[in-house]
């Protein structure tokens, strides 16, 4: 079907220049400049002209998804959709982000352990929730442990901070302080077109098990996770190591059960690993004065000097930019390189004028089993 769209000024031309050529309209060599200067004419038939044209243009509107809709590469919404539920690809939706949260007992001295079942829900202060999907259990000895969670709502507004956890929406009947020591991992929005358009185009590859598209498709939908890495046959044929980032207990133990049933081949051994941390620090000068014509007081250089240390983290482990948007840190196997961190660090920092590190004096390397974490930060203003 040799199918081309039409839009009103081009169907208006023509049904005029159908007019003229059979007498039913105006010769006079100025018409067609009047109608498309959009001067009155008062003439009713080429008034009558424009409002079928104009209904023309919104059938071409609907022809042209139909026309669409059963190609992958022109369809869009719900006809995308469609395409993807006649292979067994549906579109991946937004994700949960997770967190670890510790639960500590204030002034509390236990005679017996206790524990609690999970779904105790938890939010920070501006009212975003997490629930905890595993049992918390505190012991005499130890009055503080540190359980998962997921958000309660998913995609990427619900990602928080390090240190953003307060509340404790449920009654326990003992008094917890609550924390997360670490900002939240994953929480993906729903893929929009281009990107599952990209995902369909493999769906037959999708659907072999144990294909590297498989466990692609599998972990778009797979909550509270920032990334994964592959290593088939790192012990042999028939075996691969996947590295989950974050390595909680819960998510590798989550994730293993989930691919040995809905993406491994029977004869496919998996293993499950957390990446190895390798911690990273830095040590640098920093230099605000410059073009100064007032220097920084000392008060404003310990702000400046926090705000710089905060970026450093947000850099390396993720956390939320001056913007508002999420910066998802160094993924697995990611180098951390010092010139990236000044270039992020001179759009963070305004008051940025110079910045040299001591440590490290080089990049790291990062293998492709590491993921590399803030360690000690040692900022010096000059």
């Amino acid at each position: 079907m040799n199918y081309v769209e039409k839009d009103y000024e081009e169907i208006f031309g023509l049904m005029l220049e159908d007019s003229v050529n059979n007498g039913l309209a105006s010769k006079a060599e100025d018409f067609e400049s009047f109608i498309a200067n959009r001067q009155d004419i008062s003439n009713y038939y080429v008034m009558d002209k424009s409002v079928i044209a104009k209904m023309f243009e919104i059938y071409y509107d609907d022809a042209t998804l139909i026309y669409n809709k059963d190609d992958i590469d022109l369809a869009t919404g719900i006809d995308l959709d469609n395409i993807g539920a006649k292979v067994g690809v549906p579109r991946p939706l937004d994700t949960k982000a997770s967190v670890l949260v510790t639960f500590t007992l204030n002034n509390v001295e236990l005679e017996n352990d206790i524990s609690f079942d999970e779904g105790i829900i938890v939010s920070t202060a501006d009212g975003i929730e997490y629930e905890t999907v595993e049992p918390l259990f505190i012991s005499v000895d130890n009055t503080s442990a540190s359980v998962q969670c997921l958000s309660v709502d998913a995609g990427t507004g619900v990602r928080i901070a390090a240190e953003s956890i307060e509340n404790i929406v449920d009654e326990l009947g003992y008094n917890f302080k609550v924390t997360n020591p670490n900002a939240s991992h994953g929480g993906t929005d729903e893929y929009n077109d281009d990107e599952y358009r990209e995902l369909l185009y493999n769906w037959r590859l999708i659907l072999i098990k144990g294909s590297d598209e498989a466990y692609e498709e599998f972990f778009a939908n797979f909550d509270g996770i920032d990334g994964y890495k592959l290593i088939p046959n790192w012990d042999l044929s028939g075996t691969m190591k996947v590295i989950l980032d974050p390595g909680t207990p819960y998510l590798l133990n989550e994730a293993y059960s989930r691919l040995q049933s809905e993406v491994t081949q029977a004869t496919e051994d998996i293993v499950m690993f957390a990446p190895v941390e390798k911690y990273i620090d830095i040590e640098a000068s920093v230099n605000v004065d410059i073009d100064q014509i007032n220097p920084y007081s000392e008060l404003e250089k310990d702000n400046i000097k926090d705000r710089i240390v905060s970026a450093i983290k947000v850099f390396i482990d993720e956390g939320y930019r001056n913007d508002g948007t999420w910066y998802t840190g160094l993924g697995i196997g990611e180098d951390f390189i010092p010139h990236k961190l000044a270039v992020f660090l001179d759009e963070e920092i305004p008051e940025l004028k110079d910045i040299n590190f001591s440590t490290p004096d080089d990049y790291i390397r990062i293998e492709d089993e590491e993921i590399a974490v803030s360690h000690n930060i040692l900022i010096e203003m000059v």
